[in-house]
């Protein structure tokens, strides 16, 4: 026993072990679990951009195994070879695609379309052909280069515009204008402050006194007798209503003297008879009056 188990066979065996930890550890870390079966497939690619080993194989969005290998064929130097690491449950059907799915990042992922129309299945170990699907990147590369080529052009006129219009003197000096209009609004704005702080208590303050004036004269006017007020006027407008009808009626006198067109000539007549006498009587006194003293 001691012969068997010396110190060179236990250096021996602790290497085997290292390096089966060492091999289970990296194969681990690639995403292989050496201690769970698998079945391998080939699949040939026009083209693996963005693929790496240890990339998932997925059917439906669910992890199915992985890329074990990336091998460029030499043979027919067209095509690169990959093998795939598969769960040993997996079977794939005759006549199922198998694709490269890249994403926004760039990365690239092996997905399997399974055909269910069909009861036949590829053996272990067959080789495939593989589809390369479109990403969004080089969807974006297909659609957006062309139009960014034909806008190049125009931005380069854009761009030269810009330049123009900002070397130009006249954006300078109104660049200028508005820096002095922003000073003048600052100004102003610090004036309305200011008189918002000292005029506007003072004014509010007036109001205040006025609208209290204003309410004091209207307590006056409430108190004031405007029913009686009122109910004599209406008493003088009234009468003065009679009064005029009267004056506008021949019934009395003074309606007669304001109506009667022959009484007023007659009138006017004896107004101007008098007046005749009276600048006679101015005139020749003597003619009227007689003094004797004898």
């Amino acid at each position: 026993m001691k012969k068997w188990f010396g110190k060179e066979a236990k250096i021996a065996l602790s290497v085997l072990i290292s390096i089966l930890i060492l091999y289970v550890g990296i194969n681990y870390l690639k995403g292989i679990n050496v201690m769970k079966p698998s079945n391998y497939y080939y699949v040939q690619f026009p083209s693996v951009a963005g693929l790496a080993q240890s990339a998932p194989v997925t059917i439906d969005g669910y992890k199915v195994g992985l890329v074990q290998e990336i091998v460029y064929d030499y043979d027919t130097n067209q095509t690169i070879k990959v093998l795939l690491n598969l769960d040993k449950k997996l079977k794939i059907p005759v006549d199922s695609r198998v694709y490269l799915e890249t994403d926004m990042l760039g990365t690239s992922s092996v997905v399997i379309d399974l055909n269910p129309h069909v009861s036949e299945y590829y053996e272990h170990g067959a080789l495939l052909q593989g589809e390369v699907k479109s990403g969004l990147m080089q969807s974006l590369q297909a659609d957006l280069l062309p139009q960014v080529a034909v806008l190049l052009p125009k931005l380069d006129s854009i761009i030269t515009g810009l330049q123009i219009l900002v070397n130009d003197p006249a954006l300078a000096s109104s660049v200028k204008r508005i820096d002095h209009i922003t000073a003048n609004l600052e100004r102003s704005s610090a004036q309305l402050s200011g008189m918002m702080q000292n005029d506007v208590p003072v004014i509010l303050d007036n109001v205040q006194g006025i609208t209290a004036q204003i309410n004091q004269f209207s307590d006056t006017l409430n108190t004031l007798p405007l029913q009686s007020t009122m109910a004599s006027v209406q008493k003088t407008s009234y009468n003065l209503q009679q009064i005029t009808s009267r004056l506008t009626s021949p019934d009395n006198s003074l309606g007669l003297l304001l109506n009667d067109r022959a009484l007023y000539d007659r009138a006017n007549g004896v107004l101007g008879s008098v007046d005749s006498l009276m600048i006679d009587l101015r005139l020749n006194p003597k003619r009227y009056v007689h003094f004797s003293l004898f």
